[in-house]
């Protein structure tokens, strides 16, 4: 008899743990399919248990799926991030065209939600509950514990949850009501009157002294304290045959990317960022001084257009043509992991494209690869050597600017061609790199350096 009811307490046991491990295994499952991040075990679906535990079974089925789809989207804004949730409906529709990779995740997801809900109701039984109510104590404890004494990092936009325990809900609120986030719901005029100093000051003055322009802001490029790492990170340029008439300067500069691209187009500063129904103060911008001269203005970037509302405030600054990951770049198999979108060793080439069909062109491109957390994933070419500088190589120091060195060993690979001959090329850094992991010694703070050359 003992035997027996021992063997009934462990299938007790392991039924308890599959229940509260099963639905993180799926998600895990489905994180590690799209090299997403994820905690392990997600305190929220305690929440449907708890509604099936007191035998109401369709207000389980509801939480299950509500909670199922709050885990999802922690995985979701890690492949397309969005700022407003009415901006779901578009992502989601555009990640299931994007990939087929995408089409079989999300079917499969959809899948074995169901399963795991028929499941539940079909072996769930009340004998689970003091299991769980074991499980969830201990659970809880933990995770209390990993919030107050463990989770000392700085947050920064699209930090990930990597806890063991965690809440998934808890992740999404934290998102959605960060005050960099809620810059974005801000109502009111974004724009400041007065102009500001910028490394573009010369192309307001003279826009059309060449036929071709290229403006790169270059994604957390900083002024380094010691001259000689930024000449070898600048060397593939420096270094090329094609080019004339560099110069490097300096400028100073503290906000976000997309001040630092108000700041190069418009020679303005932002008051927020609700720029969605922001009509006005564009006028003077670079691109509509050079669609008025007749040249064809490009703007290029390798995450979707509803980031920070540019797919809506770009053709205000004069931009006739956007290439966007979900509008006009079309290469759906690029994917970077420093910020989700296509990778800029592959927009390279839409770049050329576009010089080599137009004979006046301003061009501007936001670069993306080089964003925190420098995610060496993104690295292809490994060009820089961060010993040689006594940089450690297992900081975020040496993870920018191997990422910083592999860009302008692309650009010197794309002026290489007869499209960029007589070209003047601008590369600005949008802000100072921001480091999450620890703080920099290599890089100045609150400066941006500015970069100039010529194509012959």
């Amino acid at each position: 008899m003992n035997n027996i009811k021992n063997i009934h307490n462990i299938k007790i046991i392991l039924g308890g743990l599959l229940i509260v491990l099963l639905p993180n295994i799926v998600m895990s499952l489905l994180a590690y399919l799209i090299d997403a991040k994820r905690l392990i075990i997600n305190i929220d679906y305690f929440i449907p248990l708890l509604l099936l535990a007191c035998r109401q079974r369709l207000l389980f089925v509801i939480a299950f799926i509500m909670i199922s789809l709050a885990d999802f989207l922690v995985l979701f804004t890690q492949l397309f991030p969005f700022i407003r949730l009415s901006d779901l409906v578009y992502l989601s529709r555009f990640a299931f065209i994007s990939s087929s990779s995408y089409q079989l995740y999300g079917i499969t997801l959809i899948v074995l939600i169901i399963a795991q809900i028929y499941l539940y109701l079909k072996i769930y039984k009340a004998d689970y509950n003091k299991t769980l109510l074991v499980l969830f104590n201990i659970i809880i404890f933990y995770y209390a514990y990993s919030v107050y004494f463990l989770d000392n990092s700085r947050r920064s936009f699209l930090t990930i949850n990597t806890h063991i325990v965690g809440s998934q809900l808890i992740s999404n609120m934290d998102y959605i009501s960060s005050s960099f986030i809620q810059t974005y719901t801000m109502t009111g005029d974004a724009l400041q009157t007065t102009k500001i100093n910028s490394s573009t000051i010369e192309l307001f003055d003279y826009p059309n002294s060449h036929d071709k322009v290229l403006l790169v802001v270059n994604e957390s490029w900083g002024v380094t304290a010691n001259a000689a790492v930024q000449n070898d990170v600048l060397s593939p340029i420096l270094d090329s045959p094609v080019v004339s008439r560099s110069e490097q300067n300096t400028l100073p500069f503290i906000g976000a990317t997309i001040a630092g691209e108000l700041r190069e187009l418009c020679a303005k500063a932002p008051i927020h960022f609700n720029l969605k129904n922001q009509l006005e103060g564009f006028e003077d911008c670079l691109p509509n001084r050079y669609k008025d001269l007749g040249y064809n203005t490009v703007a290029v970037h390798g995450a979707i257009g509803f980031m920070y509302d540019r797919q809506y405030w770009y053709p205000r600054t004069g931009f006739q043509e956007m290439l966007f990951r979900d509008q006009g770049l079309n290469i759906p198999e690029s994917r970077c992991y420093s910020f989700p979108g296509n990778c800029d060793t592959d927009i390279a080439g839409r770049v050329v494209e576009k010089f080599a069909t137009n004979d006046k062109l301003f061009l501007y491109w936001l670069t993306l690869n080089t964003h925190a957390t420098y995610d060496t994933r993104d690295l292809e070419t490994d060009l820089f050597d961060c010993r040689q500088y006594n940089i450690a190589a297992d900081t975020a120091d040496c993870r920018n600017l191997k990422l910083q060195k592999q860009f302008f060993y692309t650009l010197s690979q794309m002026i290489a061609g007869p499209a960029f001959s007589g070209t003047r090329v601008i590369v600005v850094g949008d802000h100072e790199p921001p480091f999450i992991e620890e703080s920099s010694t290599v890089f100045i703070s609150e400066q941006v350096p500015t970069f100039e050359f010529e194509v012959n």
